[in-house]
């Protein structure tokens, strides 16, 4: 069956990150996977030329295709197909979710904190956007998906920080890829625009302690993501068992 070269480059990374080939071993030959993807060989030659660019393979004339260690030679993009790549194991998938909503929130609490003035001078628009969240419970997934992003956005241009709002690019498009994270993390929209608005309310005060309470605000409602995650992992996979039995 052939296949475009979207479909073969996606179905190569999660087997890389999946570690069907493993770090340090060696994809088929062009030739040979041009055969089993029902393609001509140019068009591997773009996808391989595609995974070097992301850091997953090395060609070398003479030595074939080696195969990197995403941990030493990958970058930020690779973790919404990483966290595909492991909705198999569902506490590998969670880890991961949890490693990045960790990176958000550390660097969004400092980022408060350190341009804060900054932050109040936009407080009525972030008080604003902070509402629209609320109003968007009865909208529907993306309605709530775009008001979030939209608040924490604006809270990060306000920062003036280009890789937070690099970071948060790439949680939007795990959102958009996963509908299970998206799912757990906006299962309760009227807790998630209150916290927002705890976490605004904290920084208007300037403690000396404002940028640990912002981040254990954000930290409960991160952690009520992950628990959720999980459970939708466990049912997917409950009903995948269970369409299996039936076939069966």
């Amino acid at each position: 069956m052939t296949k475009t070269p979207d479909i073969i480059e996606h179905l190569l990374t999660q087997e890389i990150l999946r570690g069907t080939y493993a770090p340090g071993s060696r994809l088929p030959t062009i030739r040979a996977l041009a055969t089993s993807n029902g393609v001509n060989p140019a068009t591997i030659q773009r996808v391989i030329a595609r995974l070097e660019t992301r850091g997953l393979v090395r060609v070398r004339q003479g030595s074939g295709i080696s195969v990197n260690d995403p941990l030493e030679s990958g970058d930020i993009s690779l973790v919404p197909l990483w966290l595909e790549a492991a909705l198999d194991v569902p506490e590998r998938a969670a880890a991961i979710l949890a490693d990045l909503l960790e990176m958000r929130r550390v660097m969004g609490a400092r980022l408060l904190v350190r341009h804060r003035e900054a932050i109040i001078a936009d407080q009525s628009t972030l008080l604003d956007l902070a509402a629209n969240m609320a109003a968007a419970s009865d909208q529907g997934l993306d309605a709530l998906q775009r008001a979030d992003l939209a608040f924490t956005r604006r809270l990060l241009l306000a920062s003036g920080n280009v890789l937070a709002v690099m970071l948060l690019n790439t949680v939007a498009q795990v959102l958009d890829d996963l509908p299970f994270v998206a799912q757990a993390m906006y299962a309760d929209p009227s807790n998630n625009a209150a916290s927002m608005l705890r976490s605004v309310d904290i920084l208007l005060r300037d403690g000396d302690d404002a940028e640990r309470l912002i981040e254990a605000e954000m930290a409960t409602i991160d952690a009520l993501t992950v628990q959720r995650f999980l459970r939708l992992l466990a049912e997917r996979t409950e009903s995948s068992d269970l369409a299996g039995s039936i076939t069966a």
